[in-house]
């Protein structure tokens, strides 16, 4: 797995070879980017399952100025460490709570929340309104779900602005109004 563009452009990075975590393939990596951007003028990204820490350095990689990355798994941020590590950002921010929790005692307000989820974890409607608070005001979230996942958020100021399906999964991007 590499980092698709940007300065980090074809930087290799490690995988979590976990069960509980499935990595977004470049392909899909890639079409998200251009969905969304594909290159960003500064701000901060929040990876919230973050797994190898894959979406929020390749934001990194193109042009946002801080990562959050946040995995209930010990052994996941131990991987998003030494990616950092290998390709030298400092600009970012570990942790390894429950998503709740997390959100819980962070203040911080993001430009881009990237959200991938165990698909087990269905509940995107309850993900969606907890993330909205710490969203600024035109940041973009982008969540990937099942395909036959309900995506649908009633009563927000969220609107979903793209909405693929590549294989297994959904991609949506929601806008903040």
């Amino acid at each position: 797995m590499r980092v698709i563009a940007g300065f980090l452009r074809h930087r290799k990075l490690e995988m979590t070879n976990l069960k509980t975590t499935r990595e977004t393939q470049d392909s899909v990596r890639e079409a998200i980017f251009n969905m969304i951007g594909p290159y960003f003028a500064g701000g901060i990204a929040l990876d919230l399952f973050a797994g190898s820490g894959a979406m929020g350095i390749e934001a990194f990689s193109r042009g946002i100025k801080t990562i959050y990355l946040n995995d209930i798994n010990p052994l996941a941020i131990d991987v998003c460490k030494k990616n950092c590590s290998n390709l030298a950002i400092n600009e970012v921010h570990f942790s390894s709570l429950d998503y709740q929790i997390f959100l819980r005692n962070n203040d911080v307000k993001f430009d881009l929340i990237i959200l991938d989820p165990p698909y087990k974890l269905d509940n995107i409607e309850e993900i969606l309104k907890l993330v909205e608070a710490h969203l600024v005001p035109n940041g973009q979230i982008v969540f990937e779900i099942a395909k036959d996942s309900k995506y649908i958020i009633n009563d927000s100021d969220l609107e979903i602005v793209k909405n693929k399906v590549y294989g297994i999964k959904r991609v949506v991007i929601y806008q903040k109004k």
